[in-house]
């Protein structure tokens, strides 16, 4: 038995459809534009808060999009906000995710399964020691197709990993490729 829809949740049925257009906690008709200033306590001295090494600025990791975003009105559900689908088997051996077609850079450049691959291996292999730990029950990823990506599970079941690998922010490999990460 699998399980593929649009949202994944720790207690089942979840609250929207597939083709609902905002959470009922946000306002579609909010004034657009405008701007926004932030406090932070503290300095940065990089850019990349991936790995262990430097103080990255806060807020930093608003920039990337992760394969879901979770729902503030329901506790352990996410909805596809990179990813359009989400499978998972009844075992929990591995969560597949198949990224929307119109997902883009701010460059213009689709995202696809080669950025998941590459920005979790980039994690797993020169990220901070955190996501060795954090991830240490991923046996590996694979690409699919062009827009499917699969991380497969190893150890005992955890309910939860499949949720945790939608909060994986994903970072561009074409922007990342002849650079030090």
């Amino acid at each position: 038995d699998v399980y593929t829809g649009h949202a994944i949740s720790l207690g089942g049925d979840v609250k929207y459809p597939a083709d609902f257009t905002h959470f009922e906690y946000v306002n579609p008709d909010a004034p657009k534009g405008g701007g926004i200033v932030l406090g932070a306590i503290g300095n940065y001295d990089s850019f990349n808060a991936f790995i262990a090494e430097g103080a990255p600025p806060s807020g930093l990791g608003l920039i990337y999009d992760t394969l879901v975003v979770g729902s503030q009105d329901e506790p352990f559900t996410e909805y596809g906000l990179l990813a359009e689908s989400i499978e998972v088997p009844a075992d929990k051996s591995y969560v597949q995710f198949v990224l929307r077609e119109g997902a883009k850079w701010h460059d213009g450049v689709p995202v696809t399964a080669d950025d998941v691959v590459f920005t979790f291996e980039s994690l797993i292999s020169k990220g901070d020691p955190f996501y060795q730990g954090y991830y240490e029950n991923v046996a590996g990823v694979e690409k699919i197709d062009d827009r499917t990506v699969r991380f497969n599970f190893s150890g005992e079941t955890n309910n939860e990993l499949p949720l945790i690998m939608g909060q994986i922010q994903i970072l561009p490999k074409h922007y990342w490729e002849g650079k030090d990460f």
